[in-house]
């Protein structure tokens, strides 16, 4: 479904990226963890257009995708929410979901519906200003905006980065409920133990490099892996 290969790139003249790949299969839940600096959020926006690549390809549902702006990668299918200022906070919590739908040019109401029904919060509060939502509901907003293009894949950026522990918890259901339904969801997560736990399969980065590739489950099974970047052992 979305493949990235061999990535190289960055901002200005450094590369963060050093021959980066991915791979998430349809339906896949795929999480991608380590150290600060390991170039985790960097090859996100690289899949979503917002990185320049001096090397590599990245493909999405068959075809090719590494020359696309990044509104044609959304039309295709491709969701992002990014980790910091994700929400519009002066605007209602409803006119934020038309905002995820601008490249719509008409939004079903059956798509808001599904929304509302997967966030009841945001149903109670849809003529708030997203402003005064807390932090795990501004994160329901933002997840639920990206949702508005009904993507084949959502790439998550730090999803539950300074929430609670019980928003936190939230949002990773979240997460299932969406994959439930047949979207596939690239992760880039902190909260390594928790997020692997979910994944189907993951990916441990360090210097912009591939260190680990294998079943979430196998991952947070590896002693090395462990000790290494999940913060000691088992």
């Amino acid at each position: 479904m979305l493949s990235a290969e061999r990535l190289v790139g960055g901002y200005g003249g450094a590369d963060i990226l050093k021959g980066v790949s991915v791979r998430l299969d349809p339906g896949e839940i795929v999480v991608i963890v380590g150290p600060n600096g390991a170039g985790k959020s960097t090859v996100m926006k690289a899949v979503f257009g917002l990185v320049t690549l001096r090397e590599g390809t990245v493909t999405f549902d068959g075809a090719e995708i590494s020359g696309l702006p990044t509104e044609q990668r959304v039309r295709r299918g491709l969701a992002y929410v990014p980790q910091e200022r994700n929400v519009f906070v002066t605007l209602s919590v409803h006119e934020n979901l038309e905002m995820g739908g601008f490249v719509r040019k008409t939004i079903p109401q059956a798509v808001f519906d599904r929304i509302y029904a997967l966030f009841p919060v945001l149903a109670e509060k849809r003529k708030q200003p997203a402003g005064e939502l807390s932090g795990g509901q501004r994160q329901m907003l933002a997840v639920g905006r990206a949702l508005m293009v009904e993507p084949k894949v959502l790439l998550l950026d730090e999803p539950t980065a300074g929430l609670s522990p019980r928003a936190m918890d939230e949002i990773f259901a979240c997460i299932k409920a969406i994959n439930a339904q047949g979207v596939g969801i690239l992760m880039v997560e902190q909260n390594a133990r928790q997020a692997l736990g979910l994944a189907h399969r993951g990916y441990v980065l360090a210097t912009g490099e591939n260190r680990y590739t294998d079943t979430g489950a196998a991952l947070l099974a590896n002693r090395e892996v462990a000790e290494s970047f999940l913060g000691g052992g088992h």
